[in-house]
């Protein structure tokens, strides 16, 4: 009797307690917990990158400030509406407002930023002030 007591709350540890407490979440709640518009910040020598992916939004619809060293990045995306037959069976992407603010890591000069929106993708350059970056320096023989 006592064997049987100790094999059942043995048995709860199993492979299939990990599937419990452990699954991965499915690719529909993955997707609507996204942040969107997806970004990447690179940087060089001279300068700071940021890539907005904002497939689906208008140019037009996109606002883009610096202060201090934070990035703002504002924007609508609209998605077509559906016609009064047609009913929408799944939705992955939302339309809506939508605003993305960056920290940036260097000081940059707001004054020489650019952005380009190409093929949904928002690129904006921001040059690094010529204080903050690096120097060669040449090194002399006596």
């Amino acid at each position: 009797m006592i064997s049987n007591m100790l094999r059942f709350p043995l048995s709860m540890f199993d492979d299939d307690l990990d599937s419990w407490f452990f699954t991965p979440p499915r690719a529909e709640n993955r997707v609507a917990r996204a942040a969107f518009p997806a970004v990447n910040v690179g940087t060089t020598d001279k300068s700071v990158d940021v890539y907005l992916f904002a497939p689906g939004v208008d140019a037009n619809e996109l606002d883009v400030v610096i202060e201090k060293n934070l990035l703002s990045i504002s924007g609508e995306r609209k998605l077509p509406e559906f016609d009064e037959q047609e009913t929408s069976v799944r939705q992955e992407r939302f339309d809506g407002k939508f605003k993305r603010v960056i920290t940036l890591p260097e000081d940059v000069d707001a004054d020489k930023a650019e952005a380009v929106y190409q093929d949904g993708v928002l690129h904006i350059s921001m040059a690094k002030p010529v204080e903050v970056q690096p120097r060669q320096i040449q090194v002399s023989v006596n």
